[in-house]
C-alpha cells in the first residue's frame, strides 16, 4: 500500500492560517480533486471541518477519515473517525485494499503531517514561491529522505502567485 501526502507550502513552508489555507489557487485544488478522487483520505478535524466549510458537504467521490477524540461517526459511509492517527491510517489501509486499491492519502493538518511523515512513501507538493504569513507549517527538514521525482511549472496570474507542482518519493533506506 502506497501511503502518499498532499501538501501546499509556501517557501517558508505555511500550510495555514486561521484554519485554512492562506491563499485560492484554483490548479491546487483541481489537482487535489484529481488525485484523491476515488481513494481514501485521511485529515484532521480542523481540515475537515474547512473542507465542509467550504463545499458545503464532505470530499465527493472519497472516503475521509478523520483523526479526532471528540467526534463519532454519524452514519454517513463518506466520513469515518477515528481517535489516533494510527488508528486512520490502518482504517485507511483497510478500506483501500477492500477497495482493491493502492494507494491513500494524507491530506493535513500540520499535526497529522507531522505524525504521519515517517509513514509516507510520496509527497504531492505543491510549492507556492511566496513567503506567507501563516499559523501553521511543516517541521524543519520535513523532505528530508525524499527525493524529487517530478516538477510541473505553473502560475496564477489572478492571484500574483508562482507555484510548482513536485512529486516526491521516499528515497531509499
Amino acid at each position: 500500500m502506497i501511503v502518499s501526502m498532499f501538501v501546499a507550502a509556501s517557501d517558508n513552508d505555511v500550510i495555514g492560517r486561521d484554519g485554512a489555507l492562506p491563499w485560492h489557487l484554483p490548479e491546487d485544488l483541481r489537482r487535489f480533486r484529481e488525485l484523491t478522487t476515488g481513494h481514501v483520505v485521511v485529515m484532521g478535524r480542523v481540515t475537515h471541518q474547512s473542507i465542509v466549510d467550504r463545499l458545503g458537504h464532505p470530499l465527493p467521490g472519497r472516503t475521509s477519515i478523520v483523526v479526532s477524540t471528540t467526534l463519532a461517526d454519524t452514519g454517513d459511509e463518506r466520513v469515518r473517525h477515528a481517535t489516533s492517527l494510527p488508528a486512520a491510517l490502518r482504517l485507511a489501509e483497510g478500506i483501500a485494499a477492500a477497495a482493491g486499491d493502492k494507494e491513500f492519502f494524507v491530506a493535513g493538518g500540520e499535526s497529522i503531517y507531522s505524525e504521519a511523515l515517517p509513514s509516507v512513501d510520496r509527497i504531492y507538493l505543491t510549492r507556492i514561491h511566496e513567503v506567507i504569513d501563516g499559523d501553521r507549517a511543516m517541521p524543519a527538514g520535513w523532505l528530508d529522505g525524499f527525493e524529487l521525482v517530478d516538477a510541473e511549472p505553473g502560475s496564477d496570474p489572478k492571484a500574483g502567485m508562482r507555484y510548482e507542482f513536485l512529486t516526491y518519493r521516499r528515497a531509499p533506506r
